[in-house]
């Protein structure tokens, strides 16, 4: 965080949509004091901030921890075709439907059919090979195992093969026991909207 970052002090998450709204197409950044507990009152929770800026075709990135331990969350403007994380694209079929996507955010958009994710051939090979894990996996809720294959496969298109390979590694692991981990649904705002 730079020394002449915008950054804003928000009480509710109806403050930051009103900060957006006046400012989300003429600012190029902004952080905000943030906590990962719905029920700690020493900053807006991150589930809002990231919520209230895909309504805006902004997007979550950086996260610093100060001195103080306070947090700050980075939002800013998304760039035209970056790339949209499944989870993401889920928020944003939730928000459209409550009726919280502006057509700022609504233009930002790619496409959220939810058949626009793609497992990829060297993907599904290696988990039909153990007929557990794709029995298993065919049990779990299709969002869970979407966003979790698409982080295993962008991984390994846009990092390194050796973090999408133990990405993978936890992924099977958890999988053979019938396991799941790791947040995928935002707390349940995900399941049932």
């Amino acid at each position: 965080m730079t020394s002449n970052a915008n950054i804003v002090y928000f009480c509710h998450r109806s403050d930051l949509r009103h900060w957006l709204g006046k400012n989300a197409n003429t600012q190029k950044e902004l952080w905000i004091k943030s906590t990962r507990s719905a029920n700690d009152d020493n900053g807006l929770y991150y589930l809002d901030i990231v919520e209230e800026a895909l309504c805006f075709g902004w997007i979550d990135s950086t996260c610093k921890r100060m001195d103080d331990g306070c947090l700050f969350q980075r939002i800013s403007p998304r760039k035209k075709n970056s790339n949209w994380s499944e989870l993401n694209k889920e928020r944003c079929r939730r928000l459209i439907k409550l009726g919280l996507m502006t057509p700022e955010g609504k233009k930002a958009l790619p496409s959220l059919a939810k058949n626009s994710f793609k497992m990829e051939k060297w993907l599904s090979d290696i988990l039909k090979s153990d007929r557990i894990v794709w029995k298993n996996m065919k049990s779990f809720p299709e969002l869970y195992v979407r966003i979790r294959l698409y982080n295993i496969q962008w991984y390994e298109k846009n990092l390194s093969h050796e973090k999408a390979m133990k990405y993978l590694e936890t992924f099977i692991n958890a999988t053979r026991t019938g396991k799941m981990y790791g947040a995928w649904n935002d707390g349940g705002r995900l399941l049932n909207y």
